[in-house]
């Protein structure tokens, strides 16, 4: 996602100008976006407060603020008796928020519940290293849900 924010500079008016616009007050370094007069229209370097053809101080500066977004895809599988309904087995594999705050990313969850192979696998891990943050691995008849 790229926003492209448009900050004009007016050395001596408040930070909002008569529209309503945010007007920039600081230095912008050299390769932070483009910038031109808003009386002549030229292009300026980004380092010019005032045009060098008309002399005007109105000056806009397009900083580009460049963010990423992470998606990430769920998958989860279930497999019923036929006639009867009953879960007989269940794989999972999703993202979700953790509760721990030093998991600000989330976690990754990968589950297999498979009453047939009487297995319980649960593998849990830190969406942003990879780094396993819970494993289980045992019978399905042997495991106890935490919290429940």
């Amino acid at each position: 996602m790229t926003l492209i924010v448009n900050v004009s500079e007016y050395p001596d008016e408040s930070i909002l100008n008569n529209d309503g616009i945010m007007q920039w007050r600081g230095a912008l370094s050299s390769n932070e976006g483009k910038a031109r007069c808003l009386n002549c229209g030229i292009e300026l370097e980004q380092s010019n407060t005032q045009c060098p053809r008309c002399k005007s101080a109105r000056v806009s500066h397009d900083v580009e603020v460049v963010d990423g977004i992470d998606l990430s895809v769920s998958t989860r599988f279930k497999r019923k008796m036929k006639g009867v309904g009953t879960l007989v087995e269940m794989i999972t594999n999703r993202w979700k928020p953790s509760g721990d705050a030093r998991l600000g990313s989330g976690v990754k969850e990968n589950m297999i519940i498979d009453k047939e192979q009487d297995e319980y696998r649960h593998v849990t891990r830190n969406a942003k290293t990879g780094e396993i943050t819970h494993e289980e691995h045992e019978k399905l008849s042997e495991h106890k849900r935490k919290g429940g």
